[in-house]
């Protein structure tokens, strides 16, 4: 039962994390979200979460600021903007390979690059939005 509840909490404070990665978070939201798993954790009778959890708490309360916060978002957006490039480049190297596929009639790889390809798009959608959100997030911080 235990294990099974531990599991549930680490899901759902995976959720969360997730959904925040995203966005830039102030040191503020990051407090009150580390409060918010501490108390869930707590509930749960998780103690050595809760210990990581206010190790956690205390080093965000200890060093971080606005700057490192600018700084933080600023280094994500560059990486995901690195990211974001590689990934086109392979699509080119995909939809290169799917032409050669198609000029030699060869069904199998065409469907292999094909497939590669739509993975290729969702990975860029997905790097796209995520970038958009922290350079939005970022806008908000200046």
């Amino acid at each position: 039962m235990k294990k099974r509840l531990s599991a549930t909490l680490f899901s759902l404070v995976t959720l969360v994390g997730a959904q925040q990665a995203f966005a830039v978070q102030t040191c503020a939201q990051k407090e009150a979200a580390l409060n918010e798993q501490i108390n869930q954790a707590q509930q749960h009778n998780n103690s050595y979460q809760v210990a990581g959890l206010k190790k956690a708490l205390a080093e965000v309360k200890d060093h971080c600021t606005a700057s490192s916060v600018r700084r933080d978002a600023e280094q994500d957006i560059q990486k995901l903007q690195h990211k974001l490039k590689e990934k086109q480049q392979d699509l080119q190297e995909s939809q290169h390979d799917l032409q050669q596929a198609t000029a030699k009639n060869n069904a199998e790889k065409i469907a292999k690059y094909k497939e590669k390809i739509a993975d290729k798009q969702s990975d860029i959608e997905k790097i796209t939005t995520e970038l958009q959100k922290k350079q939005q997030g970022l806008r908000q911080l200046n």
